[in-house]
């Protein structure tokens, strides 16, 4: 949930949100887990008609299309976090928009604290929809996602307000109305919550409120590094429009950068790129080989003798990028082993061993942010083996991130010094919540990058964000 600098735009039409309590309303957050678990082109009304015991004809009596189900999908999740960000109450028990409250204008703004709060337990009550509106949202049509994003930046807004009202609280003496850097800070802190709906972390609700809102906290009255305008802000709290939206499937793809590479191996790079542009644009399943051929400036016959097909292209591009984070652990642990410093060569606590890792991923992330959004956003077309491989690879990462983390937090009563260990009260092991943060550390830094078009400039300002969610301190 992060912000892309726009230019001021007249009122985008209000979301069409089924009617609470309808039958509509009930398939649309059916349709919300099926959308998210295999993305909008591999769903069929089958898949959720199945869900709901019925046939597609059924469905369609209540729903006339596939894509209206989307939107109602997409749409009440919109909706709900709205009145989730209006109200401290949020939803009420039946997790219905509206219960809350609706948005009231010209009062003071919701505590930061209630307002993450408030949020974070909209998003765990959709805990197996919430990808759906990060990744798929590019579906939408050009109205429909016009109506997404005018939801998605108000709700900044209102975190960027609390955000300045909690720096004027803690730095009285402070120009808190200014606040540098609290458009930004609100973009990471939704980023965090956003990354909720990515895994299956088993850990107590209330504790991830509490971590939640503890990394705001900290997140709050952390002011940008300095740049060249020492007064911008590379995410501003104001008229944005939100980072997952991805350009509309009729963008053309930009023209791959001339390559040092020569003969095949050239073709081969210069059809990734290509294919990484496309995808990412108008989506896996409306692109053709014919259509890469002629970005790269050759036949699709010619690429076949490099890729059999579009998913190999598709896999090559995942792999390459999983390949540098993968390479970039194997290379830190040599180091940590030997118990030298990334770039110094010299003894270095964890906790400085972990931020030289994070400032080399932002480096990657900010250098192949296409490959990496694509490796989120397009799993669900991949083979299953590939799909099974890829996503071991995956919780493999996850799990060297967390041990460093783990490693580099202080111990405290609260906190267990042993990477694993269970905490004496029953709360849930240091490993977990590490886990969590390193979700969360990672999402601030994607969606940062694909926030700002992955502008190098910025990338000191979300290497920051991004230690401050990893390490508390």
């Amino acid at each position: 949930m992060t912000a892309t600098p726009t230019h001021r735009h007249d009122p985008a039409a209000p979301l069409r949100v089924p009617e609470p309590g309808s039958r509509r309303a009930e398939i649309a957050l059916v349709a919300a887990e099926e959308f998210s678990r295999r993305g909008y082109h591999a769903t069929r009304v089958e898949h959720i008609a199945e869900r709901r015991s019925v046939t597609a004809g059924a469905l369609y009596r209540h729903v006339p299309s596939k894509y209206e189900m989307f939107r109602d999908a997409v749409a009440t999740l919109a909706a709900e976090l709205d009145v989730a960000s209006s109200s401290p109450a949020g939803p009420g028990a039946d997790g219905t928009p509206g219960a809350g409250g609706a948005p009231t204008p010209n009062r003071s703004p919701t505590p930061l604290g209630d307002l993450v709060a408030s949020i974070t337990r909209m998003t765990l009550r959709h805990r197996t929809r919430a990808a759906l509106y990060r990744w798929q949202s590019r579906y939408l049509t050009a109205e429909d996602r016009a109506a997404v994003n005018e939801v998605d930046a108000r709700v900044r807004r209102r975190l960027a307000d609390a955000i300045k009202e909690e720096r004027r609280r803690q730095r009285p003496h402070t120009d808190g109305t200014r606040a540098p850097g609290a458009g930004s800070a609100a973009a990471a802190i939704l980023s965090c919550i956003a990354s909720l709906g990515h895994h299956r972390i088993a850990v107590p609700d209330a504790d991830v409120v509490a971590l939640m809102t503890s990394i705001a906290d900290e997140l709050a009255l952390a002011v940008p590094p300095p740049r060249p305008d020492p007064a911008s802000d590379p995410v501003p709290e104001q008229n944005v429009a939100p980072a997952r939206t991805l350009p509309p499937p009729d963008a053309t793809p930009s023209t791959p950068a001339p390559s040092r590479l020569r003969g095949g191996a050239a073709t081969r790079e210069a059809a990734i790129v290509a294919a990484v542009a496309r995808f990412r644009s108008q989506g896996y399943e409306s692109v053709t080989m014919e259509a890469i051929g002629a970005d790269v400036g050759v036949a699709a016959s010619a690429l076949y003798r490099h890729f059999p097909g579009k998913s190999a292209l598709l896999l090559a591009a995942v792999d390459r990028t999983a390949q540098l984070v993968e390479e970039l652990l194997d290379d830190h642990a040599v180091l940590d082993a030997a118990g030298l410093g990334a770039d110094t060569g010299t003894d270095s606590e964890p906790g400085d061993l972990l931020a030289a890792l994070l400032g080399q991923y932002v480096s990657i992330a900010f250098s192949h942010g296409p490959d990496l959004m694509l490796y989120h956003s397009e799993l669900g077309s991949l083979a299953p083996e590939d799909l099974a491989r890829l996503r071991q690879s995956q919780r493999r990462q996850l799990h060297r991130w967390a041990s460093l983390v783990v490693q580099a937090t202080p111990a405290t009563p609260d906190t267990p010094a042993a990477p694993g260990a269970p905490r004496s009260d029953g709360r849930p092991e240091a490993e977990s919540l590490a886990r969590i943060r390193v979700h969360a550390a990672l999402a601030a830094v994607l969606d940062g990058g694909q926030g700002t078009a992955f502008d190098e400039a910025v990338a000191p300002r979300f290497e920051q964000l991004a230690g401050i969610i990893l390490i508390p301190h």
